[in-house]
C-alpha cells in the first residue's frame, strides 16, 4: 500500500500541475513562469497572498522592462492576466503627470500672430488630445492591416490587450524622458522632432532622442511581428503604413476639432483671441 501511494505521488509530480496564478504548466515548489508558490500546507497561503503583488503595476512593469517584446506578447496571450486596462491607465497617468509641465512650458506656435494666453492654452490642450487621437487611429488602422495580411487571425480584444500593455509600458518611459530632457536640461526631446531648428540638430539630446524614438518604434514593430506571427519586413511595412496614415488623418481631425472648439469657446467668452 505504501509503495502504491508513493508511486501515485511520483506520477503526479512528474506530470506537474497548473499554476493558479498564471495558468502555466508547472512542477516543483515554484512556478517557473511567474514564481508563484505551488506548495500546499503552511506556506501555501503566502503564495496566494503574494499573487496581487506579482500582478501589481511595478512588478509587471519591471518584468516587461527586463524583456520588453517577449513579456508584452506573453502577457497579451496569458488568459489569466486581466489587469491590462489598469496597467495601461496607470502608465498613461504617469505620463500625464510628467508631461503636463512640458506642455505648459512649450510656446504654442502662433505663426507670427499675437494670441491671448487662453488661446495658447487651448492650443496646448488640443495638442495633447491630438496625441491620444493619433494613438487611437494607429491602433485601429494597425489592427485592420495586420488582421487582413496575417495568416494567424487574432480577435480584436486580444489585440486591444496587446496594445494596452504596450502603451502602459511605453508611456512612462516617454514621460520620464521628456520631463528630464526638456524641463530639467532644456534640451531636444522626442516631442520636439516636429519643429526642429538648425541649432537643435547640433545638440547632444537630439541624437539621443532620435535613437530612443527609433527604439520605441522598433518595439511596437517587434511585438506586432511576434503577436501576428509574420516576418519582420512585413510587420515593419504594415506598421509604417498605419503610422503614416494616422499622422495625416489625426492632423486633419484635430485641425477641425480645434477650429470648431475655438469658435464655440470664443462665442461663449471662455477663450479670447
Amino acid at each position: 500500500m505504501i509503495l502504491q501511494a508513493g508511486g501515485s505521488t511520483s506520477s503526479v509530480e512528474a506530470a506537474g500541475s497548473v499554476c493558479a496564478d498564471c495558468g502555466a504548466l508547472a512542477s516543483g515548489n515554484f512556478c517557473s513562469s511567474c514564481g508563484a508558490d505551488l506548495r500546499q500546507g503552511s506556506l501555501g497561503f503566502l503564495g496566494q497572498a503574494a499573487a496581487p503583488v506579482r500582478r501589481s503595476f511595478p512588478v509587471v512593469y519591471l518584468k516587461i522592462l527586463l524583456s520588453p517584446v517577449r513579456q508584452t506578447a506573453a502577457l497579451a496571450e496569458d488568459p489569466t492576466y486581466r489587469g491590462y486596462l489598469s496597467f495601461a491607465l496607470t502608465g498613461v497617468a504617469l505620463y500625464c503627470l510628467l508631461f503636463v509641465p512640458v506642455v505648459m512650458r512649450t510656446v504654442a506656435p502662433t505663426n507670427g500672430v499675437q494670441l491671448s494666453e487662453s488661446m495658447q492654452t487651448l492650443m496646448k490642450v488640443l495638442s495633447q488630445v491630438g496625441i491620444y487621437v493619433g494613438v487611437g487611429i494607429t491602433f485601429l488602422l494597425a489592427y485592420g492591416l495586420f488582421r487582413y495580411f496575417a495568416k494567424v487571425q487574432r480577435p480584436f480584444i486580444a489585440y486591444f490587450k496587446l496594445y494596452a500593455i504596450a502603451m502602459g509600458f511605453v508611456a512612462p518611459i516617454y514621460g520620464v524622458y521628456e520631463f528630464g530632457v526638456r524641463v530639467m536640461l532644456g534640451g531636444v526631446g522626442m516631442s520636439s522632432m516636429g519643429a526642429l531648428t538648425e541649432a537643435d540638430l547640433g545638440k547632444p539630446t537630439f541624437a539621443v532622442s532620435a535613437v530612443l524614438a527609433l527604439l520605441l518604434w522598433v518595439y511596437f514593430v517587434a511585438i506586432h511581428r511576434r503577436f501576428w506571427a509574420m516576418p519582420v519586413w512585413k510587420a515593419t511595412v504594415l506598421y509604417l503604413i498605419a503610422s503614416l496614415i494616422s499622422t495625416q488623418v489625426g492632423y486633419w481631425v484635430m485641425w477641425w476639432v480645434g477650429f470648431y472648439s475655438a469658435r464655440i469657446l470664443i462665442a461663449a467668452g471662455i477663450v479670447t483671441t
